[in-house]
């Protein structure tokens, strides 16, 4: 057994298990992320259609998995991962038009108003 097929664990992460083990080393910047986020979403009543706001989406792994699992759109913001290299990888994994990247600081207040949710997607 590799390392690689440590990752694919189909009893506990059924959904994130269907995903490409090297694809997600190569996008990893830190704990497996959609195991996380399996186990998060799992105490979340996402459905298709609703938006999310993916927070430090850092190269794009977890707005993929939200926008494939379970059908929302998602904007996906990172300071350290330009919004260009995030926006090649959902075009790459064919989520592009379900995931919005954009650039951004949490920190900051001016971030991006989600209670209004007045950020419009680029044209």
């Amino acid at each position: 057994m590799t390392a690689l097929d440590q990752l694919v664990r189909p009893d506990r992460y059924p959904r994130s298990s269907r995903y490409d083990p090297a694809w997600l080393l190569g996008l990893d910047m830190g704990p497996n992320p959609l195991w996380l986020l399996e186990d998060l979403a799992r105490d979340l009543d996402l459905r298709p259609g609703m938006r999310v706001l993916d927070l430090g989406s850092g190269k794009g792994a977890t707005s993929v998995f939200l926008a494939r699992e379970y059908g929302v759109h998602v904007v996906a913001t990172d300071w350290w991962v330009g919004a260009d290299e995030a926006a090649a990888v959902f075009a790459e994994a064919g989520v592009s038009d379900r995931v919005d990247a954009i650039r951004a600081e949490a920190h900051v207040g001016s971030c991006v108003p989600v209670d209004s949710w007045v950020w419009q997607r680029p044209r």
